[in-house]
C-alpha cells in the first residue's frame, strides 16, 4: 500500500545528519580514475567511480555528495574522516527506481542523469558507521531538471554505542486488574548533549506488551534530552492489558531508544516480563449424549451446533457464547477467572442443573457436558388494567404478565418496545429495562410487572399498550409481542398566568411591572396541541378548554427582557377544575451582569497532570444576583474538565445553593482537575462551562472556556478513493482509482496541508502518526469529493478511521497545488513535492507549528 507523505521541504540542498546539524553544501567533487584510498597506497582504485565521457554525451550531475565519519563529534568534515567505497542507494524518482554508487577516497559520490522527483537516500558503510535520519528534516532529497542537489551525509557511532538504558518491573508476576510500575534509567555515555531521545515500544504490536500508556508520553514527541554524562531515572505507570494473561500469561516490555526511534532503530533494547494471572485463555467445553453412560462423550457421542452462553452469575449479563463444532467442543479463550452459568439455547439442555456452573481457572482446563433434548424457550405477554375506562388526565395502572410455556428456563428477559403510549419511566421497569440486565423466567411460571403512568396519546378514544418482549437465544424470526388496550374519554382545562418584569430585582410584582404585549406559547396536552397568546397590559393571559395533559410555556417579551426558571419546573400539568396558575418573573439577560472567565495554568500538560482551573466571576450590574452555579461539558466529551466537578469548585456545584455576587463584586473559585485520558485522542484539554442561577434548568447563561495542548498522541486513516459509477455507496472492483494523489489539510480553503498521499493500484491510501483533529481531504486532479461531508475527516489518537472517499469527475479541474493562487500557506507547502516521506515527520513538525500556533491563540472567552 502506498504510503503517505507528511509536511516534506524539498529543496535543491540537502542534508542527512543526526541531532539537528547545521546543512552544509559542499562543491561538486571532482571526477577522478587515480585518487586512492588514505590507508594504502598501492590499493587499486575504486572500480565505480564513472570514467570521463566526451563533452558531447556527458550526463547531467543530478546529486553530488560528500560521506564522512564524524571521529571527533564536532559535526564537521575534518582530514581522514572520509569514508571510501561506501555503497550509496537512491530510491524514488518519477519511475521509482534505485540507483547505485559508492563514494571515492574523498568520501564523494555523484549520481547522474536522475529523472527529477523526490529520492530517499540509504547508505552501508564499512565499521558500523551509520548515517542516522533527523528529526526535523528526514533524509529525502529532491531532484529537479537542469540542476543539481547537493547532499551532505555525516555518519556517526551506532546509538546503541552512544546511550544505555535500563528498565525493571516492579513485579515478577500481577494478578489482573492491575498496574506496572516501570522504572527506566537512561545514560548518555558521550561527552556531548544528545537530544530528542524517543522510546518505540512493541514494534511487533503484541496486545500483551506495555508502552502504549500516557506515562510514555515524554519519550514521544519531542522526546528527552541528556546532556553528556547525564543519567535520568524516569517511573513510568501503565495499565496490565488483558490480553497479557491469555496465552502464556505473560506482559512485557520490549522497548528500543533513540532520537527519531520511529526511523532510527540502531538504539539500546530492553526487555523485561512478568507473568500474569487473572485470567485464562484456554477453557474448553465439550457437549454430547452420554448413550452408554461411561460418564464420557465418544465420538460417535458429539452434539454439532449447540450454542451455549455464559452468564455472569451476579447480573446475569452475556459474557461469551460458542457454538459447537463436529467433535462436540466449544472453546472460550481470554475470560477472566471466576464462576460463570452455562445456558444451552434452542432443543437441548444440559442433563442436570448442577451442569450450568462453571469455574475457569488461570490454568483453563477441559469440561465435559451431557445434553438432553429439551422444549425451547415459549414466552407470551399479557396486558391487564385495573379499570376498564379512564379520563384522559387520570393515571393509568397495569399489570404486565410474561409467562413460559416452554421447557427451558428464559435467561434475560427484557422488554425492546417502549411505551410511546404512556409515560412510563426506567425505573418501573427496573431489570426488564430495554438496557437492563433481564430477568430469569423457570419453565411453567410467570412473572408480573405492575406499572402505572399518565396518558401520552391516544386516538378514537382508545389507548393501546404494545411492545415486544425478548431473551437470550430468541431467534430472530420469533418476534414476542405484547398489546392491551382501554378506553379513554377526552378532558379538558384551563389555564391562567401573568408575566412580569423585575424591574427592582425583588423577586415580586408590583404596581406597573406588568409585561404587556408580551407572546406566550404552550406545547403539550393530549393530543398534543400548540397554544400561542399575547398577554394584556398588566401581562395577563389565558387559554381556556385546552386538552388535558402537561404543558411547556415559552415567553417571548420586547426590550430582552427574559423568563428565568428561578429552579420551578418549565412544565404544567391541565386537568378539569381549577385553572393552571403559572406567574412568569422577567429580568434581564445574565450576559447583561455576568461575566465570566475560566483560565488554565498551563498551556501544555500531560495526561494525569494537576490542570489548574482558576475561574472569575464579576458582576457588571448595580443588582445582586444570586443562585450562580456551573454546568460543564454537557456534551460528555472525554477531553475535558468539569464533570464531574472536584470539591475546588465549592459552591458553583449544582448541588449547592450558588454562587451570590453583589454589585460589582469579583469572585474567583480555583479547582483542581487531572487531565482526562481522552484528551490523548484530540491531542487537547478543554473546560467550557455555563454559569447561571438554577443552570441545569435555564436556557440563558454566559459561558467561559479554555484549552491546552496535550502532545504525544497520533491516529492513523485509511482507506480507498472510488468514483462510485452505480451510485451504490460502495467501492466496487473497476471503480477504484489508481495513482490519485490525496491531501490532509488543516483548512478548507486555505489550510496547510498536513499530509498528502498517492492510491495504489487498488485505490487504497492510508495516513499514519497523524496528530489529532479535524481535516479537510481534497484530491489533487481531474476529481473531486462527492460532498462537503466526504471532505471533512477526524482523525483521533490510538485509533484507525477507515472510509471511502467516492469521487466524482471535475469538469474544472483545480490548479495544482504549486499553482494555487490563495492567500494561505497551501500553496507554499505544495511545492514542496512531497510524496514518499515517511509519517513520522508530521509528529515533530506539527507539535512544532500546530501547538505552537494553538499555545499563542489559546481563548479565554465569556
Amino acid at each position: 500500500m502506498t504510503m503517505a507523505a507528511v509536511l516534506a521541504f524539498g529543496t535543491t540542498s540537502a542534508a542527512a545528519f543526526a541531532q539537528d546539524d547545521p546543512t552544509s553544501t559542499p562543491s561538486a567533487p571532482t571526477e577522478t580514475s587515480t585518487s586512492q584510498p588514505p590507508t594504502s597506497e598501492s590499493a587499486p582504485p575504486p572500480t565505480n567511480v564513472p570514467a570521463p565521457l566526451p563533452a558531447q554525451a556527458q550526463q547531467q550531475d543530478s546529486v553530488v555528495g560528500i560521506l564522512y565519519a564524524d571521529k571527533n563529534a564536532n559535526r564537521q568534515q575534518d582530514p581522514g574522516e572520509a569514508i571510501f567505497d561506501a555503497e550509496v542507494t537512491l530510491f524514488g524518482g518519477e519511475n521509482s527506481s534505485s540507483h547505485y554508487v559508492t563514494s571515492d577516497a574523498d568520501g564523494k559520490f555523484v549520481f547522474r542523469g536522475l529523472a527529477p522527483g523526490v529520492y530517499h537516500p540509504a547508505y552501508v558503510l564499512p565499521d558500523g558507521w551509520i548515517v542516522h535520519h533527523t528529526k526535523t528534516t528526514g533524509d529525502l532529497i529532491t531532484v529537479t531538471a537542469n540542476a543539481t542537489t547537493a547532499l551532505t551525509a555525516r555518519a556517526e557511532r551506532p546509538y546503541s554505542e552512544q546511550l544505555k538504558v535500563t528498565a525493571t518491573l516492579d513485579h515478577d508476576s500481577y494478578r489482573l486488574p492491575a498496574s506496572a510500575t516501570i522504572t527506566l534509567t537512561l545514560t548518555n555515555t558521550t561527552n556531548r548533549r544528545i537530544n530528542g531521545v524517543q522510546a518505540r515500544c512493541d514494534r511487533k504490536e503484541s496486545p500483551e506488551a506495555l508502552g502504549r500508556g500516557p506515562g510514555w508520553n515524554a519519550l514521544r514527541a519531542n522526546g528527552v534530552t541528556l546532556e553528556a554524562g547525564e543519567q535520568r531515572t524516569m517511573r513510568i505507570v501503565e495499565e496490565i492489558p488483558q490480553a497479557a494473561a491469555y496465552g502464556k500469561g505473560v506482559v512485557t516490555l520490549d522497548c528500543d531508544f533513540a532520537p527519531s526511534a520511529s526511523w532510527n532503530t540502531d538504539g539500546p533494547t530492553v526487555r523485561e516480563h512478568a507473568t500474569v494471572t487473572g485470567s485464562t485463555g484456554g477453557y474448553a467445553m465439550v457437549l454430547g449424549e452420554d448413550r452408554n453412560a461411561d460418564s464420557r462423550i465418544d465420538g460417535d457421542e458429539a452434539v454439532k451446533d449447540v450454542q451455549v452462553v455464559l452468564l455472569d452469575p451476579k447480573i446475569g449479563g452475556k459474557v461469551a457464547n460458542g457454538t459447537s463444532g463436529a467433535d462436540g467442543k466449544i472453546e472460550f479463550n481470554g475470560l477472566e477467572a471466576g464462576e460463570y452459568r452455562a445456558v444451552v439455547l434452542g432443543s437441548w439442555a444440559f442433563t442436570d442443573p448442577g451442569q450450568q456452573q462453571v469455574r475457569i481457572t488461570p490454568q483453563g482446563g477441559s469440561e465435559y457436558r451431557f445434553l438432553k433434548y429439551a422444549k425451547p424457550v415459549e414466552l407470551h405477554g399479557a396486558v391487564k388494567f385495573d379499570k376498564p375506562r379512564y379520563e384522559s388526565h387520570e393515571t393509568v395502572r397495569l399489570d404486565l404478565i410474561i409467562t413460559n410455556s416452554g421447557g427451558q428456563t428464559a435467561e434475560s428477559v427484557r422488554l425492546t418496545g417502549s411505551f410511546d403510549s404512556l409515560e412510563i419511566s426506567d425505573e418501573q421497569l427496573g431489570d426488564v429495562r430495554m438496557e437492563g440486565p433481564g430477568v430469569r423466567i423457570p419453565a411453567g411460571e410467570s412473572r408480573t410487572f405492575s406499572l402505572s403512568g399518565r396518558i401520552h396519546e391516544f386516538a378514537d378514544g382508545k389507548l393501546t399498550v404494545q411492545g415486544a418482549i425478548d431473551h437470550i437465544g430468541r431467534p430472530i424470526s420469533d418476534l414476542i409481542e405484547y398489546n392491551g388496550e382501554v378506553e379513554v374519554v377526552q378532558t379538558t382545562g384551563d389555564i391562567t398566568g401573568v408575566i412580569y418584569v423585575d424591574r427592582n430585582h425583588n423577586k415580586q410584582q408590583d404596581p406597573g411591572e406588568g409585561a404587556a404585549d408580551a407572546v406566550v406559547e404552550g406545547n403539550g396536552g393530549v393530543p398534543y396541541s400548540y397554544l400561542k397568546t399575547t398577554t394584556d397590559a398588566e401581562g395577563r393571559y389565558s387559554f381556556k378548554d385546552v386538552p388535558s395533559g402537561r404543558y411547556w410555556i415559552d415567553y417571548t417579551l420586547a426590550d430582552g427582557w427574559m423568563v428565568h426558571s428561578d429552579g420551578a419546573p418549565r412544565q404544567i400539568q391541565v386537568a378539569p377544575g381549577p385553572p393552571a396558575q403559572v406567574t412568569a418573573r422577567a429580568d434581564r439577560p445574565y450576559y447583561e451582569a455576568i461575566e465570566a472567565t475560566l483560565t488554565l495554568d498551563q498551556a501544555v500538560y500531560a495526561i494525569g497532570d494537576d490542570a489548574k482551573i482558576t475561574i472569575k466571576l464579576r458582576n457588571k450590574s448595580d443588582y445582586v444576583v444570586s443562585g450562580i452555579q456551573a454546568a460543564c461539558n454537557r456534551v460528555a466529551d472525554t477531553d475535558q474538565l468539569g464533570e464531574p466537578m472536584s470539591a475546588g469548585w465549592g459552591d458553583l456545584r449544582r448541588e449547592t445553593s450558588g454562587v451570590t455576587l453583589n454589585p460589582g463584586e469579583v469572585k474567583t473559585v480555583v479547582a483542581t482537575e487531572k487531565v482526562p485520558a481522552g484528551a490523548r485522542w484530540t491531542s487537547r484539554v478543554r473546560v467550557y462551562c455555563d454559569f447561571a442561577p438554577n443552570v441545569a434548568d435555564e436556557v440563558d447563561f454566559v459561558s467561559g472556556e479554555d484549552w491546552a495542548s496535550v502532545p504525544g498522541g497520533f491516529g492513523s486513516l485509511k482507506g480507498r478513493l472510488a468514483h462510485d459509477k452505480n451510485g451504490n455507496h460502495e467501492a466496487d472492483p473497476g471503480e477504484t482509482l489508481p495513482a490519485a494523489r490525496i491531501l490532509l489539510m488543516t483548512d478548507r480553503e486555505y489550510g496547510a496541508i498536513v499530509a498528502d498521499t498517492v492510491s495504489d493500484s487498488a485505490g487504497n491510501v492510508r495516513f499514519d502518526q497523524v496528530p489529532p483533529g479535524a481535516y479537510w481531504a481534497e484530491i489533487d486532479g481531474p476529481w473531486k469529493l462527492t460532498g462537503e461531508s466526504d471532505n471533512h475527516v477526524d482523525v483521533s489518537a490510538d485509533r484507525v478511521v477507515s472510509r471511502d472517499f467516492f469521487v466524482v469527475p471535475n469538469p474544472r479541474a483545480a490548479p495544482s497545488p504549486d499553482q494555487h493562487d490563495g492567500g494561505g500557506t497551501r500553496g507554499a507547502l505544495a511545492k514542496t513535492g512531497a510524496s514518499v516521506l515517511g509519517l513520522g515527520v508530521v509528529a515533530v513538525l506539527l507539535v512544532a507549528f500546530g501547538f505552537g500556533a494553538r499555545i499563542a491563540g489559546r481563548r479565554r472567552t465569556s
